[in-house]
């Protein structure tokens, strides 16, 4: 959207022969680039997926996103458009879509459920890259109901072999009787 400023071209051909007006013209035409670059950066910094550095820092103090030192700027947009686009009802539809986005593709996790015995999911993460982990937990405790026991089982691979796995596991156990 950045534009090349010609502000002669703009004026009548009448006034266009005096050269001190042409020299004044001439000499603004820098801050109108200014000017339109400027405008084309906030344009950009109004969508999570054109915002630079700045306009998703502006997204993160929205929602209260700590980023760490650490944090690349796709990882980053990909937090806030995470927490950004939360709706509900949740449904393992909705979740796996969520998760398909956040990971990028049907092929880096899986998930299984009993809901009819054990209210239990677990969801098994396959990647080589550890950076989005921490917004799979949060992810997870906004869309998991509270009753639902879930277990996320990290597998990283190696040249196609399992070299490290864990599993979290947390529960609040809360006995309710009568007196």
């Amino acid at each position: 959207m950045i534009r090349e400023v010609d502000l002669v071209s703009y004026l009548p051909p009448f006034l266009a022969e005096y050269k001190e007006i042409n020299m004044a013209l001439a000499a603004e035409n820098p801050e109108f680039g200014f000017l339109w670059e400027a405008a084309d950066r906030m344009l950009r910094n109004e969508f999570i997926l054109s915002a630079d550095e700045y306009g998703i820092s502006r997204f993160e103090k929205m929602l209260g996103i700590l980023p760490s030192a650490s944090d690349t700027l796709e990882n980053r947009r990909a937090r806030v458009q995470n927490r950004w686009f939360n709706t509900a009802p949740y449904t393992i539809r909705t979740l796996t879509r969520k998760l398909r986005e956040l990971l990028g593709g049907d092929h880096n996790f899986s998930i299984w459920s009993d809901f009819e015995k054990t209210y239990q999911l677990i969801l098994t993460v396959y990647t080589t890259n550890d950076s989005r982990l921490e917004e799979i937990k949060y992810l997870l405790s906004a869309v998991i109901p509270a009753d639902i026991v879930t277990d996320i089982i990290y597998e990283s691979a190696h040249d196609g072999k399992i070299y490290r796995g864990a599993v979290m596991r947390e529960a609040d156990i809360i006995e309710i009787g009568q007196r």
